[in-house]
This record gives structure tokens, sequence and C-alpha cells, in this order.
């Protein structure tokens, strides 16, 4: 599967929703669902001083607030819904609440490996390494990939300017399984 169609699905969903259900998984990878993951992300964000945002009970996805004279949404738009709904019954994810004053782009960099070496602690093991891509003169994007027990986590950290923003989401590996590419692509288009 291609891992940037993965990544800006899982991101995607991430951002628009909380968590998942997490459920599914048979065997040892059982007893480590949506609530374990959950956990693990919010440790490894307090171990650096940030606590994660509040969780959504439900996740449901009710797509962008769009202007009313556009019409109802078309077929397409209902089915990346519903695709954005079971996307987020296979993730949890996790974004640090930031306080006022924003760190300095070196600090919130550091923060973001923090968060790295804090969840290889609780046994998440690197799959793909930090890769930093540059956006402009201003900014750039962090990329990292880890899985544990049966779900693949996807870390992001955005520099843009005065704009900083970490993101964390974990994706069920035999739940997103289930979706075919045509339907990631939808995701992410």
């Amino acid at each position: 599967m291609n891992r940037c169609v993965r990544t800006a699905a899982a991101l995607a969903v991430g951002a628009a929703l909380v968590t998942g259900c997490g459920g599914g998984a048979e065997g040892p990878a059982a007893a480590f669902g949506g609530e374990a993951v959950g956990a693990d992300l919010d440790a490894a964000g307090e171990a650096v001083g940030l606590s994660g945002g509040e969780k959504a009970g439900t996740p449901t996805y009710d797509g962008p607030a769009g202007d009313p004279s556009d019409g109802p949404p078309t077929a397409e738009e209902r089915r990346r819904k519903d695709l954005m709904n079971r996307m987020a019954a296979c993730s949890v994810a996790w974004m640090p609440v930031l306080t006022k004053g924003a760190a300095a782009p070196a600090e919130t960099e550091r923060r973001f490996g923090a968060v790295l070496a804090a969840l290889a602690e609780r046994g998440w093991k690197e799959h793909e390494a930090v890769e930093r891509t540059p956006l402009d003169e201003e900014g750039f994007v962090l990329m990292a990939a880890y899985k544990k027990r049966g779900w693949t986590l996807f870390a992001q950290h955005n520099e843009m300017g005065a704009v900083h923003v970490t993101s964390v989401t974990a994706t069920e590996d035999v739940c997103t399984a289930r979706f075919t590419e045509e339907e990631l692509k939808l995701l992410e288009s």
C-alpha cells in the first residue's frame, strides 16, 4: 500500500476525528485495542509535558461545512463521508493542547522527537525513520511511522512560520486492510 496514500488518509481522518474504536483484532493483539493505543499516545505526550486534546466518544465525520447554496452532497461526497467514518473506526489520534505563547521551532521539533522516543519506550518500533520535507523557506514537515501489535502509527510535525502542529494517528492494520486502493485514493482527495 502506498505510504503517502495511507498516511494522508490516516492523517485526514485524524485531523477531523480524535479517536476511533479500534475493534476487530483477534488473538494476542485483541488485548491491545484503541483504548490501549490512546493510553500510549497520551502517556507519551505527558512524558514530554504535552497533554492530548479531548477525546470524542463516537467518531463521526460530517464532512466540510459547505455553503448551503452548493446544493445537496454529491454521490462522491457521500461516499467519502462514509469512508471517513469507516476509517475513523480504525483510528486513534492525538494532538497536543498547546498553551499561549508558542514555543520556538527548535523547541517544538525537539518535543516531537521526544514524543517519538517516549512511544519507543512504550514498545512502538520504528517502521519508517523521521523524514524531513521542506515546504518553503519558512517551513518543513517531519513524518515518521511506528508499529506495535497490529497497529501502525503515523506521526507528523508541521512548521509553517508561526504555526507549529504535531499530530499522531494510529490505525489498526486489520481494519485498514479492508480498504481498497480506490477507497484510499478517494479518502486522500
